[in-house]
């Protein structure tokens, strides 16, 4: 069983009702995960999920929204958002991304966290699920001009465990951040990671 109130604290934007915890409980099962750790209480801030290495951690992510009862808004290429998917993952928050114009990407998310009294929004910093040397800053640079926090969570397929990990110190480099989850987590596919 997921104890909402273990993993979520008071200021997280709320998402669904004990239907669709229901529903996110079972998909987590059939997966077999669990969490660790809680989010930080901070009403706004950027997430960052490490490392994204297959199309199950999409599953994953709905698994966790849905079971925590937590909106999460997401960015996401907008080739993803076609009938029947499209309508779902706005409706959970997703936000579409076009990659051809990553600036405009940026000042729309910049203006959501000025016009929103909550909002978690996740950013996916290698880009892609094949292996990177290098993750995309973005997630940084929206943090820091939005003047928010940055949270990070991670998956560990070795154990089953996602991990609300913690948030960012100040003065560590998105390198630094990927160093510090490449000897943490392990993703659903390894050989991606």
């Amino acid at each position: 069983m997921i104890n909402r109130e273990t993993h979520v604290p008071e200021n997280a934007p709320p998402l669904g009702n004990a239907l669709s915890r229901f529903i996110g409980r079972v998909i987590i099962s059939m997966l077999g995960y669990k969490f660790e750790g809680k989010f930080a209480n901070e009403p706004k801030m950027v997430l960052i999920a490490a490392p994204h290495t297959s199309n199950w951690d999409l599953f994953l992510a709905i698994g966790t929204m849905l079971s925590l009862g937590v909106r999460i808004n997401f960015m996401m290429k907008k080739e993803a958002f076609f009938f029947p998917f499209g309508g779902l993952f706005k409706a959970l928050g997703g936000v579409m991304l076009d990659r051809s114009s990553p600036k405009k990407a940026v000042i729309s998310t910049l203006k959501t966290f000025k016009t929103r009294e909550k909002l978690w929004m996740v950013i996916l910093p290698e880009g892609t699920r094949k292996p990177v040397d290098k993750w995309k800053s973005g997630f940084a640079r929206i943090a820091k001009a939005a003047n928010v926090p940055v949270f990070i969570m991670g998956v560990d397929s070795r154990t089953k465990t996602l991990h609300l990990d913690r948030l960012v110190n100040a003065g560590e480099t998105p390198e630094d951040i990927r160093l510090y989850t490449k000897k943490k987590f392990t993703g659903i596919n390894p050989k991606n990671d």
